[in-house]
Formats: structure tokens, sequence, C-alpha cells
């Protein structure tokens, strides 16, 4: 079995795992942390997160969202993110981890296992530079 595939597998196994045991999350990450030392593959660590977060989705619509911001997200901002995302994606749930980012001037970027929306003021100037 190849790499891409076990990490496949360990994704499948632990997001069933954290969907049907909720309440023990923190030992089923405390495993897979183990497991990956174990089996030398503290490289991939990225790659096996995305794959647990996309695995989440597809078997419970779980939605794990990495948003990017200058500053914090408003209760407004982050209801309205999170009923477009729902909606766009068909997700019955949407979770956002919440970053604040110095380096943007404004707006959000927000990251799925399988997108980026990146509604930042640097992106849309960018845009604006780019008509001619």
């Amino acid at each position: 079995m190849n790499g891409k595939d076990s990490r496949r597998v360990l994704a499948r196994t632990i997001a069933a795992k954290l969907l049907a045991e909720p309440d023990r999350r923190s030992h089923w990450l405390e495993v897979t942390a183990a497991y990956l030392m174990d089996h030398n593959m503290d490289e991939d660590v990225d790659l096996v997160v995305n794959d647990i977060a996309h695995e989440l989705f597809e078997q419970g619509g779980h939605l794990l969202v990495s948003v990017s911001s200058a500053r914090a997200l408003s209760d407004t901002t982050r209801e309205e993110l999170t009923n477009m995302l729902k909606q766009a994606t068909g997700a019955k749930h949407v979770e956002l981890a919440e970053l604040r980012d110095p380096y943007l001037l404004g707006g959000l970027i927000a990251r799925t296992p399988d997108a980026t929306i990146d509604a930042s003021v640097r992106t849309k100037l960018k845009q604006l530079a780019s008509i001619r």
C-alpha cells in the first residue's frame, strides 16, 4: 500500500470514529497523531488533516473551513459565510476555524478541503489593476 492509499484509509477511519464518537474527539486526534509519528508520516500531517476534513464532509456533511481575516469576524459575517458555504456545498454543518492574518488589508480568505474563496481586499485590488 502506498502512502496516498494509507492516508485515505486512515482519514476514512478517523473521520468515521470522530462522527460516531464526538465525545472522544480528543482521544481519536491523539491516536491519529501517535499513528503518524509511529509510521514516520509526520511530514504528511497537513495532507492527512485535509484528507480527514474531506472525509468528514463526505461521511457526515461536516465542512471544516479555515478563515483568515485581518480582524475578528462579526457575528453577521460569520453567519452569512456559514449560510453561503452550506448552500454552495450542501454541508449540514459548517465549522469555522478563524485565524487573524495581519498581512491581509481587509476581507477574508476561506479554505475548505477542496477549494479556496479569496474575498480579500488585496485580491480585489489586483483584479481591478488587471482590467484594461
